[in-house]
């Protein structure tokens, strides 16, 4: 009686280890097929592979077919390259593994998709810039995700209609992942990190489509560029002024700009700032963004000017930014 006890927990215990043992990828199947990429885009290289852990596929007569067209064929063949296809296609790509003993076959399908990136920073640039407001230290950016996705319709699918995961640095974001969810705002980010990587997974459940796309988002360093202000012009933001500048006139003055600072202008009360000439603090002009300088005398010489600019908000975005006067004796 204790005999018959015994065999029935040692198989009572046994049974969940070969339930699991059966529902291993890979183990338990006689053949498996993948793709890399697993998510192809359009007009892409994509290498389908078989593996098996019951089938010895290197003396096993290998077949490969698209769209039922045979690609290749061989002894051992466990690979095959092909053209994933344009937007909105479907290609159903056939392995068959034959031996001596057996013939099995695997069969899998893909559906070119694509999504792209667009992210813009909270910072400031001045009016009339070309480039890019970069993300720097200690401030936040948002990321759109643009996917291109064509239905068994053939018509494009609304965005709003697919769904979005987001990862942030490899883990996911979860209030920022879900149906229509395609865009994802940044806290703010420390200098710990030399990049964020963020990456959106988009996926059609109802047409079996899914892409992918990351990128790396890298902080900068907040810097002050001067230029000339006219009088009758203004600001002459079509060309800065470099570390040296030539006094040619009795005054000259100056307009600072923040570059990627985390503010709405560079008025913005979040900044404060402190001249200084030849190392003396200016106070009078304390808060402010321009200078005038004035010549003293007639006599040639040279002068540094210098701002400090600090977020009071944000304390990992500050920046200093001088430039070197230098003007010649006066012909009277």
């Amino acid at each position: 009686m204790r005999y018959g006890i015994y065999m029935f927990l040692i198989s009572a215990l046994m049974a969940p280890l070969a339930l699991f043992a059966q529902g291993v990828p890979g183990i338990s199947d006689p053949l498996t097929l993948t793709l890399f990429p697993e998510n192809p885009r359009p007009n892409e290289t994509v290498t389908a592979r078989i593996q098996s852990f019951s089938i010895d596929l290197d003396a096993a007569l290998i077949t490969w077919t698209v769209n039922g067209k045979e690609v290749s064929s061989g002894v051992g063949q466990k690979s095959v390259s092909v053209d994933s296809g344009r937007l909105g296609s479907l290609s159903r790509i056939d392995v068959s593994v034959t031996t001596p003993n057996a013939s099995v076959s695997e069969s899998i399908v893909i559906r070119p998709a694509d999504v792209s990136l667009v992210w813009e920073a909270d910072t400031y640039v001045p009016p009339f810039y070309r480039g890019k407001a970069l993300h720097s230290y200690n401030g936040s950016f948002r990321v759109t995700a643009v996917p291109e996705f064509v239905g068994d319709n053939g018509r494009a699918i609304d965005p709003k209609d697919l769904i979005y995961t987001w990862k942030k640095n490899g883990a996911v974001v979860g209030e920022a992942s879900g149906y229509g969810k395609n865009q994802f705002v940044s806290t703010q980010t420390s200098y710990l990190r030399e990049g964020e990587d963020i990456t959106v997974e988009v996926s059609s459940p109802r047409e079996s489509i899914v892409a992918s796309r990351s990128v790396t988002i890298q902080p900068v360093v907040p810097k002050i560029v001067f230029y000339e202000k006219s009088g009758l012009y203004g600001a002459r933001y079509q060309t800065a002024v470099g570390n040296r500048f030539s006094l040619t006139n009795d005054e000259v003055t100056f307009v600072a700009e923040p570059f990627f600072f985390s503010v709405t202008g560079k008025n913005d009360p979040v900044l404060l700032s402190t001249w200084k000439l030849n190392g003396r603090e200016l106070v009078d002009f304390s808060g402010d963004m321009e200078i005038t300088l004035r010549r003293d005398n007639n006599t040639a010489g040279r002068s540094e000017i210098r701002l400090v600019l600090q977020s009071t908000s944000r304390v990992l975005q500050g920046a200093s930014g001088l430039t070197l006067i230098t003007f010649d004796e006066k012909n009277n």
